[in-house]
């Protein structure tokens, strides 16, 4: 903790969060998961951008 006191301080200060690209990553691992055998990219590409439709992207 007292290693990284200044970047917790940052933190604070700023008000910027990782969460939700950490999110964001989290559900494409979850897509990749259950769409495991899909033939094409260009399925698996369809499939995140609909489930990203109504996000901040």
């Amino acid at each position: 903790m007292r290693k990284h006191f200044d970047e917790i301080i940052n933190s604070f200060i700023c008000g910027f969060s990782n969460g939700p690209i950490e999110y964001s990553n989290t559900k494409i691992k979850a897509i990749k998961h259950t769409a495991y055998g899909l033939r094409s990219f260009k399925n698996f590409r369809l499939r995140i951008l609909i489930s990203f439709k109504h996000s901040f992207y």
